[in-house]
């Protein structure tokens, strides 16, 4: 050999060794190596909802670990979003697993920082421990399809460029290519500041067993609705794994209310160290450890009234419920044995079958003409007397205040069954508890409603609203979220007459299937003039899994393959009225029209916000009681023009 070929051969084996002492290791494997990924949902800077199965028709998914308190972190998010994938369909999300940090800390930095992605509070840190993130700007490509991790590594390169193999990764997902897992060593990258690792040491007897009895075994109980019961350690650990990943989800405990966002009576909802400790505690194996089991001393109900015998019970019809199969609505009419008026203070819903009994809406009015098994959309105007979900069968109404049930009435039931395998039976009652003497004020339930709703076709983020305006100074007790199977996220915001608005109730990630209303710790005082405003997010496309036809253009209507628009608002008027125990339908007529017409809530109807098909015949009545000539109908105005045309009488416009 030449020495000069002895020479280069050298120079080549140097630069070689060179290349690999500055160049970050790339190790390429097959897929048996790869990661599984994990579902999981988080909030983000907005309070808006990621869910990662909801990305599971894309072709890829990024994830990279923030730290606001890095400027490493906000260099890599502005070169990640600058990228093409976002306009391809690639989801690209920020996981932030600094503890105690509060929204509006993220929502600064990302401003601050023209940062557009969304930085997700993985508060409890479980996120990042699930996906053994470590590092500042550690990033990572996801399979949603195959449910893998093809890449780990750094975002960036030396040059601040996107890392090469980061690159190669996602163009062979987006071209569908088979592609092996890839990884690049971060040896000089920033620990990611996090919680140390999950608690281990957390006591089944004295911490777990005790936080699953008050979060979740009202539903996990021997006849409950829920599909396996929690009755002793060894039943909880065989379904570790399974509370594990809905802990992850957050689809367990059954809690859709945003924690950063008021506080409610019943909360479900775990708190940071009890998610720690729980995780923590499947983590390391489910152990039993010493003491007692609780789960296997949980006492029999004595008996089926929680608040003692009451002093009527209604027997609702009995109803068959098939093994199999998904069931529409029932709705049960009762007639009011009693021949004397009464107030009642507090009532139970007991299911005769609590594995079937999904929810329970109580309300009770004059009898309907419709048949005993119809809705006709009449229990808009009626009282309610509470709504069930399991967990939250009794309602004890607010102090000195109650409901009023005149003689010879009906009670009306709208039954959510779900089935469970098994043909059985159902026949639920209704126990009511009257007060002794009339109380102070009467509790108030109104409704919110857009009878304009239409979400187009494939529309995945179609927003809608409507609002209440409240007439006289009230205390706002409760609110109620519902919406059918394209409900994605639903808020209320307060808008009171100075102009200041406050959201007081957020579900970003509403699920059908759990429906309550969520009954505040502090109730609000609302000044008349007060708009309780009700928004609604619907998802259409067909990355929404429930959706029961994408292809559609779907408008207001009952059946749940229809939509609403529909918020509850339980409150009583902060000084007593003659009248109060009394709907009077023109006005309640009034108000919810008004609520869904006045598009820009200005607080009158223009013209121009009226039905278009009927804008002409309706000229002349709105020209002679627009007496300001405003260009608008404010409430009293309104109502005016509702009795005049006979819009107020027409429930049509609601059913």
């Amino acid at each position: 050999m030449k020495f000069s070929d002895t020479l280069n051969s050298l120079l080549t084996t140097s630069c070689m060794m060179l290349a690999l002492a500055v160049t970050p290791a790339v190790a390429q494997s097959s897929d048996q190596d790869a990661m599984r990924a994990a579902d999981f949902t988080l909030m983000d800077q907005h309070g808006k909802a990621f869910n990662l199965h909801y990305y599971g028709q894309r072709r890829a998914v990024i994830l990279s670990a923030h730290s606001h308190d890095t400027g490493q972190s906000a260099e890599v998010a502005r070169t990640l979003q600058a990228q093409p994938w976002l306009e391809r369909g690639v989801p690209i999300a920020l996981i932030n697993p600094v503890p105690d940090t509060a929204r509006e800390t993220l929502l600064a930095h990302a401003e601050q920082q023209n940062i557009e992605l969304p930085i997700l509070a993985d508060d409890a840190g479980l996120i990042a421990h699930t996906y053994q993130l470590d590092l500042v700007g550690e990033t990572l490509v996801i399979d949603p399809n195959r449910w893998e991790v093809k890449y780990r590594g750094p975002a960036l390169a030396a040059d601040g460029s996107v890392h090469p193999e980061l690159r190669a990764s996602v163009a062979q997902l987006l071209e569908q290519q088979p592609g092996d897992y890839r990884e690049v060593a971060m040896p000089n990258a920033v620990p990611l500041p996090r919680h140390a690792a999950q608690p281990a040491t957390a006591s089944y007897s004295d911490t777990i067993a005790p936080m699953l009895i008050e979060k979740c075994a009202d539903c996990h109980r021997t006849g409950g609705i829920a599909p396996w019961a929690m009755t002793s350690h060894a039943m909880v650990q065989g379904f570790s794994p399974m509370i594990r990943e809905t802990v992850l989800t957050r689809r367990m405990p059954p809690w859709h209310a945003d924690p950063e966002i008021g506080e409610f009576e019943h909360d479900l909802s775990l708190s940071v160290d009890e998610k720690r400790q729980l995780v923590g505690w499947i983590d390391a194996g489910s152990p039993r450890g010493e003491g007692a089991d609780p789960l296997t001393q949980i006492p029999a109900a004595e008996t089926e009234w929680e608040l003692g015998e009451p002093d009527l019970i209604v027997d609702l019809p009995a109803f068959d419920i098939p093994a199999t199969g998904v069931l529409d609505y029932q709705f049960f009419e009762v007639k009011n044995p009693l021949d004397r008026d009464v107030w009642v203070k507090a009532v139970q819903i007991s299911p005769g079958d609590r594995q079937v009994v999904h929810h329970a809406i109580a309300t009770f009015g004059a009898s309907s003409t419709l048949g005993a098994d119809s809705d006709s959309g009449e229990s808009l105007f009626q009282p309610q007397l509470m709504t069930f979900v399991p967990g939250n069968e009794t309602y004890i109404y607010p102090e000195d205040t109650g409901v009023y049930v005149p003689a010879n009435s009906s009670f009306f039931t709208q039954m959510h069954y779900t089935t469970y395998g098994r043909a059985t039976s159902d026949q639920t009652r209704i126990g009511l508890y009257f007060a002794d003497e009339p109380p102070e004020h009467v509790l108030q339930h109104y409704s919110i409603l857009n009878l304009e709703l239409e979400i187009p076709a494939g529309e995945a983020e179609h927003q809608a609203e409507a609002y209440f305006e409240l007439q006289r100074d009230a205390v706002i007790y409760a609110l109620f979220p519902h919406a059918h199977y394209r409900g994605r996220a639903s808020e209320f915001a307060i808008r009171y007459p100075d102009g200041r608005e406050e959201v007081v109730l957020s579900s970003p990630d509403y699920d059908f299937n759990w429906q309550r209303y969520f009954q505040f710790k502090d109730p609000i005082e609302a000044p008349a003039g007060t708009k309780i405003i009700h928004r609604t997010t619907y998802d259409n496309s067909t990355a929404n899994l429930s959706n029961p036809d994408p292809s559609v253009d779907v408008t207001f209507g009952e059946q749940t393959w229809e939509e609403m628009l529909y918020g509850g608002v339980s409150f009583r008027y902060a000084e007593p009225g003659e009248n109060d125990f009394e709907i009077n339908v023109d006005d309640y007529m009034t108000s919810i029209v008004m609520g869904y017409m006045d598009t820009n809530m200005d607080g009158q109807i223009a013209l121009t916000e009226m039905p278009e098909g009927a804008r002409q015949s309706m000229v002349l009545p709105f020209t002679i009681l627009d007496k300001d000539k405003s260009g608008g109908l404010d409430f009293d105005q309104f109502r005016q023009f509702m009795v005049q045309t006979g819009m107020s009488q027409n429930r049509s416009l609601v059913e």
